[in-house]
């Protein structure tokens, strides 16, 4: 069992705990298991999200399995699937897991009430040559039945905006489900240019081919849209959960771009959602505070900005998911308190 490093917080409602266990896959045809036992977050949960780094990625493939503990019960494995860089063939999540202890939904545990502490189980397989390393695991630990307070105050980040290469899913065949891939294509790109790294500049269709799902039939998982940013060696991705609009502030003011998962409807000014989630990029604040986004699904006009209260809205429809992709050399804002990676 790998130690783990928790990152400490007190009374809140979400918790990141990563590990890094610098682990090399077996030799081509090899299975190896790492186990995670036991993880407490500390806080009261209702949903877990995993995400892992491997490089280099060819030929891996990896298993994430969970269970859950609580007062008397012990839940079966549960399984995230298998992930794969190379072979799409291959990766997909599992459906029809659901029992009375608790199911996974594509990407997302969800355990049954009570649930405090989490086994994992993660398998490593090598179909290739090379010597893939499992660099970084992290869980997402969240109570999405209790989410932090809205708040609203000037902030250093009110009227920066990071000049991110704008992209429009709708440009692209199959557009209509490809926020995500073009979103994680759009904060690639812009690395690529800032770290003068082209390899990095992948165009919407070479990220939707590594990221797709067959089960789920499409590109949002958002543990392998993670593994795909992830495997580019000294970048680092993974998903979280925030507790307020306050820390994506911290995150532009810090000169780093936010993927969030979002209703597009509430965004725009609905009442309610009327269809499956979206992803936009977060490139920064008016001079008023409302955020300015790179918006896929805006084909005419991809910058845009929503209304600071239809955004906080449109955001807890995820839990205030956020995806972060940054080179590991970044500058990282330091008032994580157990949100996100400081190290």
């Amino acid at each position: 069992m790998l130690p783990l490093l928790l990152l400490t917080v007190a009374a809140s409602t979400v918790r990141l705990v990563p590990f890094f266990p610098d682990r090399k896959f077996p030799a081509k045809g090899g299975e190896a298991v790492v186990e995670f036992s036991g993880v407490d977050p500390k806080i009261a949960f209702n949903e877990v999200v995993p995400s892992w780094n491997v490089s280099p990625a060819t030929g891996a493939a990896l298993e994430v399995q969970i269970r859950s503990h609580g007062d008397g019960f012990t839940s079966k494995w549960y399984s995230f699937g298998t992930w794969t860089l190379d072979d799409a063939a291959r990766r997909t999540s599992v459906k029809g897991q659901k029992d009375d202890d608790g199911n996974v939904d594509t990407d997302t545990f969800l355990p049954k009430k009570g649930a405090s502490t989490v086994d994992v189980r993660v398998t490593l397989k090598n179909n290739g040559d090379g010597l893939p390393k499992l660099r970084l695991f992290t869980l997402s630990f969240a109570n999405t039945h209790h989410p932090a307070a809205s708040e609203k105050s000037p902030s250093p980040a009110w009227g920066k905006t990071i000049e991110v290469p704008q992209r429009a899913q709708g440009n692209y065949p199959n557009g209509g489900v490809l926020c995500s891939p073009t979103s994680l294509s759009m904060v690639l790109t812009h690395y690529a240019k800032q770290l003068q790294r082209p390899e990095m500049d992948r165009d919407v269709p070479e990220v939707e081919a590594c990221v797709w799902d067959k089960s789920y039939d499409g590109a949002g998982n958002w543990p392998f849209n993670a593994a795909y940013a992830g495997s580019f060696p000294g970048m680092r991705s993974y998903v979280t959960r925030f507790r307020s609009i306050a820390d994506l502030e911290q995150w532009i003011d810090a000169g780093l771009p936010v993927i969030c998962s979002i209703s597009l409807n509430i965004a725009k000014g609905e009442a309610q959602d009327g269809g499956s989630g979206h992803l936009v990029v977060l490139v920064g604040f008016t001079k008023d505070g409302d955020p300015v986004f790179n918006d896929p699904a805006r084909r005419a006009q991809v910058r845009y900005t929503y209304k600071r209260e239809n955004f906080e809205r449109a955001w807890l429809h995820s839990s205030r998911t956020v995806y972060l992709v940054y080179p590991e050399t970044a500058k990282v804002p330091v008032d994580g308190d157990g949100v996100w990676i400081e190290r």
